[in-house]
């Protein structure tokens, strides 16, 4: 683990005091040609077996990597042949492919990004003209969703007047966290906050860095600080809120707060509205939680399950409306392409849904 140095002009509040702060507030297809159209690859290879990967990198639309991005891999018959997520790196890896047409799609819900897909075509031959062994490359670049999270930061103009040996030094940390050098990207990153503690861009980042890195508790401050510098942040209050949801169910009441802020700022979110639902929902809130994931739901181009499991948990937990959870888990089946006996449970459970709404009829 990289020991991260504390910043104690920018880490203003411990979490606790955070916590208190914001409760305050409230109560007070375009393919790679050459990679991906009849690509075929000479291999010395003997193995009559032989299997390819295929691989590549998430990004946005500034060229960040993003992290645990969902992506399906699909056959030529459009069905699923494996699922995986980014690694921290952005990166993500199918192995084992025989030759074949595949379609590798991106879901990127968490971050108010479009889903997008592209076809590979792994085409290979060994030295005895059998199969060989392939190494194919698919990027994805991904756009804002229109409404989202994303196209709402990049729609708030926000300027600040920094000085150039901070704005150096915060130039400096994307390229040395870019090459994987994030010991040198969070010093740098230290120094830009340290001569300009107010600077926007490098409270956020340093923030997101921690949060990528699972460490939210040191994360939060940052976030914190980010939204008291720009309050028009909606992503710097998603991240805030999103933290402390992390840390436990004792920070809900905050990370609520915060949410709501995110989702007065960027109103069309997805991601925004599934979590501060899902929050309403552990706090008891269940009104408010139907209404927030519904408004997700209408939002979603595509079908999303994690969105349809949350509202069957809310419908036939809380609300006790047996139809409506049992409809909710009939979406979630049929979006999700869960594997066989996984699957079998759902529909015994979908079963018991119905029985009991024959039983005892959902109210409206």
């Amino acid at each position: 683990m990289i020991e991260h140095r504390r910043n104690e002009k920018a880490v203003l509040f411990q979490v606790s005091e955070v916590a208190e702060v914001l409760l305050d507030k409230i109560y007070g297809k375009t393919l790679r040609v050459g990679l991906c159209v009849s690509l075929t690859i000479l291999f010395l290879s003997v193995c009559a077996n032989a299997q390819s990967t295929i691989s590549g990198f998430v990004y946005d639309k500034q060229r960040n990597a993003l992290f645990e991005v969902d992506l399906e891999l699909l056959n030529e018959n459009y069905q699923v042949r494996g699922r995986t997520k980014t690694d921290t790196a952005g990166r993500y890896t199918f192995t084992g492919l025989i030759d074949g047409r595949y379609t590798v799609k991106a879901m990127p819900f968490r971050f108010d990004l479009e889903d997008q897909e592209f076809m590979v075509e792994v085409v290979t031959i060994n030295i005895r003209g059998g199969q060989g062994v392939g190494f194919f490359t698919q990027d994805f670049y991904l756009q804002p969703k229109k409404g989202g999270l994303a196209e709402t930061e990049l729609a708030v103009v926000f300027a600040q007047d920094v000085p150039p040996a901070a704005k150096k030094s915060f130039d400096e940390a994307v390229k040395s966290l870019a090459s994987k050098r994030e010991a040198e990207g969070f010093d740098q990153l230290n120094e830009a906050i340290r001569l300009f503690p107010n600077y926007y861009l490098a409270l956020h980042r340093m923030g997101k860095e921690l949060f990528t890195a699972k460490n939210y508790e040191k994360a939060i401050p940052y976030f914190y600080n980010a939204t008291e510098v720009n309050p028009k942040s909606a992503t710097s209050f998603y991240y805030l809120g999103f933290a402390m949801h992390n840390l436990g169910k004792s920070y809900n009441k905050a990370a609520t707060v915060s949410l709501e802020q995110a989702a007065t700022l960027a109103p069309g979110s997805v991601q925004v509205l599934y979590l501060l639902g899902t929050l309403e929902r552990e706090g008891g809130d269940f009104v408010s939680a139907e209404k927030h994931l519904l408004q997700a739901k209408r939002l979603s181009k595509v079908a999303i399950p994690a969105i349809h499991k949350e509202l069957a948990q809310l419908y036939g937990n809380e609300m006790k409306k047996f139809k409506e959870a049992a409809d909710e888990l009939e979406l979630y089946l049929s979006s999700s392409k869960l594997p066989v006996d996984e699957a079998k449970k759902i529909k015994k459970i979908i079963d018991d849904l119905r029985q009991k709404s024959k039983n005892r009829p959902s109210t409206e």
